[in-house]
């Protein structure tokens, strides 16, 4: 369970769009790890955020397979989502995870995600994406042990 260990210590916790495909293709290893996290975020149990660029991230296959019908119900889920605060991508972010990216070689989404999460005070990251657990300042939790 997710809740415990978030609600005592984090009051704002990053969602990577990784959690939000797994829940949403209800993946066959991290599907249900995923759901247990987005059901605890919609509970209230913690206070989630995610950069806009997670919309950017979810859309592509549902609009790939020609689904604008699955895009949008999914840009209206993440806009309107209990208890999750969805970040505009600003200058600022943008100059935060371009040094994000030079000191830690991280892909630039990632970047952009950590900086995100930085710039709103999240002091816990939920991924899947074992590089993040390096970044100094940020807690890692990741959906792989989630699923133990």
């Amino acid at each position: 369970m997710v809740s415990s260990a978030v609600a005592l210590r984090h009051r704002r916790v990053l969602i990577d769009t990784s959690v939000w495909i797994y829940h949403f293709e209800q993946h066959s290893t991290f599907g249900e790890a995923a759901g247990r996290v987005i059901e605890e975020l919609e509970a209230g149990k913690f206070r989630g955020i995610a950069s806009e660029l997670t919309l950017l991230e979810i859309i592509v296959k549902p609009l790939q397979l020609g689904r604008q019908d699955a895009a949008d119900d999914y840009e209206t889920l993440l806009s309107y989502f209990p208890n999750l605060d969805l970040i505009p991508i600003s200058r600022t972010i943008l100059l935060d995870a371009a040094a994000l990216r030079a000191r830690h070689r991280l892909r630039t989404p990632d970047a952009i995600q950590l900086a995100t999460a930085f710039a709103s005070g999240a002091t816990l990251a939920i991924t899947n994406d074992e590089a993040w657990a390096h970044i100094v300042g940020i807690e890692t939790l990741l959906l792989s042990d989630l699923a133990l």
